[in-house]
């Protein structure tokens, strides 16, 4: 029988009059930038780690009465992590503190007024660190202030052997240096062209750390066994794809934006993916890769939000 994690972990965040964005190990999950309350799940098996673990969480206070980004008493964040169905664990449940000047936790979840729980099952020692600011990125240069945008960690304990470690694992935080800058275009057109020509084993070769750890999650042989799945299921492997958008040029690379994970070992060019097209030459889907590297070895996708 093949083997696969003995739990879905699946991570919630609840969040009103705040931007917020949220990294599990490093890896970015999702951004919530509306006036709407953020009501927010997905399982994350494969965003975890047996041990320790940390989960990133960024936020801007919005005033809807002054119609602008300041703290106010009405800015709160509820974010949970349940291993299978055995109840939730508060990672963060707090209200901003206007005489602290931060989010400060409150003993019964904010939006459902129970009392919280510190741990359940595979998970305890939730320990929530200090703020400190951050600037969340939205891409085409549209990013927070730093005046009020925070950035806290939490670090929790899950104690299941069976989640193995991240597809990143091991690999180095990395400096925008202009060599970095040329690794990850040259990673991004290895990517482009395997799935330009639907060449499996180069689509393999260049995602490989992804497709191994998709594959253990899913409980799929190997990372061979899941590129084979995956190309029989999404649209750029289809019929109904005509091609690809353009790759941003070499020089292009030198100057756009970049998108890092929160500790800096995952990587991506904000404003440009590998985009298939259809037959009439539109938008037909994206492989929304990061990309990221061992010591000594090239850069290769260790992780992806989506594959369509």
């Amino acid at each position: 029988m093949t083997e696969a994690p003995q739990y879905t972990y699946t991570l919630s965040c609840m969040a009103r009059n705040a931007t917020v964005e949220l990294f599990v190990n490093g890896a970015p999950t999702v951004l919530h930038a509306a006036l709407e309350d953020m009501v927010w799940t997905m399982p994350v098996p494969d965003y975890l780690r047996a041990g320790t673990n940390r989960i990133d969480i960024a936020y801007e206070p919005i005033n809807p009465d002054e119609r602008n980004y300041t703290p106010n008493p009405d800015v709160a964040v509820q974010l949970q992590l349940e291993p299978g169905n055995l109840g939730p664990v508060a990672l963060l449940n707090a209200s901003y503190d206007m005489e602290q000047g931060r989010l400060a936790s409150r003993p019964k979840t904010v939006f459902s007024g129970i009392p919280v729980r510190s741990e359940a099952g595979t998970i305890h020692h939730v320990q929530p660190g200090p703020e400190a600011p951050y600037v969340m990125q939205f891409g085409k240069g549209n990013d927070t202030r730093p005046e009020y945008s925070r950035m806290l960690g939490v670090e929790v304990q899950i104690d299941d052997p069976s989640l193995r470690d991240v597809a990143w694992a091991g690999t180095e935080p990395l400096t925008d240096t202009p060599e970095m800058r040329d690794a990850l275009w040259q990673a991004m057109a290895r990517l482009q062209q395997a799935v330009e020509r639907r060449d499996r084993a180069a689509f393999v070769e260049i995602t490989q750390p992804y497709l191994s750890r998709l594959a253990y999650i899913l409980g799929r042989p190997d990372a061979v066994a899941m590129a084979d799945e995956l190309f029989g299921m999404v649209s750029w492997a289809s019929d109904r794809a005509g091609g690809m958008r353009p790759l941003l040029s070499r020089e292009e690379a030198r100057k756009v934006a970049l998108h890092f994970g929160s500790d800096r070992r995952l990587v991506c060019f904000a404003d440009h993916r590998v985009t298939a097209l259809d037959r009439d030459g539109n938008f037909l889907s994206t492989l929304p890769f990061y990309f990221a590297r061992r010591p000594g070895g090239p850069m290769l996708g260790c992780f992806s939000r989506h594959m369509k």
